[in-house]
């Protein structure tokens, strides 16, 4: 029967990974968006990232989003680390964000604890992202990418007069094979290890230099990364509560 045909191969296709990651950010109550269109400024075309997952607020004023790339692939992924890879700089390093979001955090990092732990809670050894046993095509690199401008557009500057746009984008590549850590010893040999996890740092000219941590996570652990990241959220908020308050006393005046 053709259901039969159309089901093996969707499959044989991306898309239940990208369903599965939609499903696990909607339980862990994220808005989701799937097959997100965003404006490639470099290319001057329309281009699509699998989920975009935005932490409800009614105000605007604190945007928080999760952009993430699915990748399937029966080939095995490798994130390089080394202990000297996080840049001094981790607020630059925490995510993709406007210049509102960057002046506030810098401005309360040494004031507020609780800030000053998110931002210190950013654990990335990694360096580059690689997919093992492939092809000469570089699937990585074109899946981080694609992240980055996504993250660029989502927090594109906006001029309005007097509302400050405060917005995060958390850049994340979802896997549905095996997961690797590669790392050099004092030793001087080389060591893999199979993880869950992990993350990497990325930078590039998008035009201007963009760089943040890149989260990597396979399938099985995508629901209880879902719920870490709505509990990041909150803690972002919580912490930013005064500026929220702020902002709305002015609208009340």
């Amino acid at each position: 029967m053709i259901e039969k045909k159309i089901l093996s191969w969707i499959k044989k296709t991306g898309f239940p990974l990208e369903m599965e990651t939609a499903a696990a950010f909607k339980k862990a109550n994220f808005e989701v968006l799937q097959s997100f269109i965003y404006p490639d400024s470099q290319q001057n075309k329309g281009r699509e990232i699998d989920v975009v997952a935005h932490d409800p607020d009614w105000l605007g004023l604190i945007e928080i989003s999760f952009v993430l790339e699915c990748k399937s692939s029966k080939k095995p992924w490798v994130v390089l680390t080394s202990e000297d890879t996080l840049p001094y700089n981790r607020l630059l390093a925490f995510a993709i964000s406007t210049k509102d979001a960057k002046n506030v955090m810098a401005k309360h990092l040494m004031n507020k604890e609780p800030l000053r732990d998110i931002i210190h809670s950013l654990k990335a050894n990694g360096y580059g992202f690689h997919q093992a046993l492939g092809n000469k095509k570089d699937e990585a690199y074109t899946a981080v990418i694609n992240l980055a401008k996504a993250c660029t557009d989502i927090t594109i500057e906006r001029n309005v007069e007097g509302f400050p746009r405060i917005a995060f984008a958390f850049p994340v590549i979802v896997i549905d094979s095996p997961l690797f850590e590669c790392l050099r010893t004092d030793r001087g040999e080389i060591e893999i290890k199979e993880v869950d996890e992990s993350s990497f740092i990325f930078s590039a000219y998008l035009p201007e230099r963009t760089g943040c941590c890149v989260q990597v996570v396979k399938k099985e652990s995508l629901l209880p990364f879902a719920k870490r990241s709505k509990q990041l959220a909150a803690a972002i908020r919580k912490c930013l509560k005064a500026e929220e308050e702020a902002f709305l006393s002015k609208i009340d005046t």
